[in-house]
């Protein structure tokens, strides 16, 4: 499995699920922020292995984080990015996806909130005209070799 198929997964479930609550910038994709837009990317880590098994049968974890960056309006204070970044901790908390984005019920392919690291908020900033605050949603990729 891939770095864009792991990508593509996470978008289709991401702007699936949001239903165009707000306009969605994706990763790689020019985006122009605006006041209740939320804007997406991918940071890839650690790869680990994760089994001790066969030729192609041993499991490895491609560790992972989402981050949305939640834009609102700079004057509307904290509770205008609360809400979004409640939605979207409920939609990635123990999330498993498969290859295709859709949420799993046997075969995953990522799962989100592994080893108890939840979806946080990790940053806000005030840049004018905007606060921004930055969710981060840990994840593993799952692959066999």
């Amino acid at each position: 499995m891939t770095f864009q198929l792991e990508r593509a997964a996470i978008e289709y479930f991401l702007v699936t699920a949001w239903a165009g609550a707000t306009p969605v910038g994706l990763d790689g994709q020019e985006f122009n922020p605006i006041a209740d837009s939320i804007r997406m990317t991918i940071v890839n880590g650690d790869t680990v292995q994760g089994s001790i098994g066969r030729q192609n049968n041993n499991r490895i974890e491609n560790v992972g984080l989402l981050q949305i960056q939640i834009f609102v309006e700079r004057a509307k204070g904290s509770s205008a990015w609360r809400g979004y970044a409640e939605t979207l901790q409920n939609l990635f908390f123990n999330l498993r996806l498969t290859d295709a984005g859709e949420i799993a019920t046997t075969e995953e392919f990522i799962r989100f909130s592994p080893t108890d690291q939840h979806p946080y908020i990790s940053a806000i900033i005030s840049d004018i005209p905007f606060t921004i605050a930055t969710l981060n949603a840990p994840f593993i990729r799952y692959s066999y070799k």
